[in-house]
């Protein structure tokens, strides 16, 4: 759906303010969203998922680890797919309030793409370079955004969410180095046009929502501070966007829709658009193709 389409639909729960912010700026933070039964919910799935971890020594399919993970001291970067781990994650995006927030920016069908819960472990959580999301998995429109769910509170020490306000407006960066390699991140002779300097860093407490364009430039600095910052992050578009490429994070709901109904048509805009290594056999996260310089392209 095209923004003017989706701003003509009532608003659920956001306000027309915070919409049209949206759609001019490329993001929107909405402070303690989550009620403190969802959080408590959420919190006990998270401390399940980092218990299993204990039994893991190696990154794998679902567990991406920092190189000093250890059972007694376990130090995740990343689990993927996490409403295929754990059915509380499932339920908090068809059940809670979350799927009409998402409604009011995407259009009345709204459908699910991939999930992810990251953490930013305290002492030396990783750092994510500016980046966007659109390189991984292109979609026939722009109608994609990543919902992030703060679980516990989150300041400026642990590494938030920042995004450059804006740029969803700007051209699709080149995320591959001029070897060809893939990197997940916007390349060093690109960044001067990238105006950093704007960024806004989403801070906010325990049940704060941040949403992003998956055109918008973002990232987040590394967590320096004695308080871990888990993140769930749900990337969801409307009906109508179909992705080009494999999904990188494979789910048995991709494509379900957790609000609305099926698409009659899809939605085509205009445009070029980058294509991204071959998905078809996942990868571990971002962390982990920002930091060993990624994978050769595609073939």
């Amino acid at each position: 759906m095209t923004p003017d389409e989706i701003l003509s639909q009532a608003p659920r729960v956001l306000s027309q303010k915070q919409r049209e912010f949206y759609f001019e700026q490329g993001y929107l933070l909405v402070e303690e969203f989550v009620d403190r039964i969802w959080l408590k919910k959420l919190r006990d799935a998270i401390d399940r998922q980092v218990e299993l971890s204990r039994k893991v020594t190696q990154s794998d399919s679902v567990f991406d680890l920092e190189p000093n993970h250890r059972s007694d001291d376990p130090r995740l970067r990343r689990v993927s797919s996490p409403c295929d781990q754990d059915p509380v994650f499932w339920q908090f995006l068809v059940e809670s309030r979350i799927g009409d927030l998402l409604a009011d920016l995407l259009g009345p069908d709204v459908k699910f793409y991939q999930s992810k819960l990251n953490f930013k472990w305290a002492k030396g959580g990783s750092e994510v370079k500016w980046h966007q999301d659109v390189p991984f998995f292109p979609h026939t429109n722009n109608a994609v955004l990543t919902c992030g769910t703060y679980i516990y509170d989150c300041g400026m020490e642990q590494g938030p969410l920042g995004v450059i306000p804006g740029s969803h407006k700007n051209p699709i960066y080149d995320h591959y180095n001029t070897k060809g390699v893939w990197t997940g991140d916007i390349q060093p002779e690109d960044l001067p046009s990238v105006p950093v300097g704007t960024a806004q860093y989403l801070c906010g407490p325990a049940g704060s929502i941040t949403l992003h364009n998956y055109r918008t430039v973002h990232g987040s600095k590394a967590n320096q501070s004695d308080i871990g910052r888990p993140l769930l992050l749900n990337v969801m578009s409307a009906a109508d966007a179909v992705p080009y490429t494999h999904n990188p994070l494979h789910s048995k709901y991709e494509q379900q829709l957790i609000r609305g109904v099926p698409a009659k048509w899809a939605h085509h805009e205009e445009g070029r658009f980058l294509i991204p290594p071959d998905w078809s056999g996942g990868y571990t996260s971002i962390f982990d193709l920002q930091q060993k310089a990624g994978m050769p392209a595609a073939e």
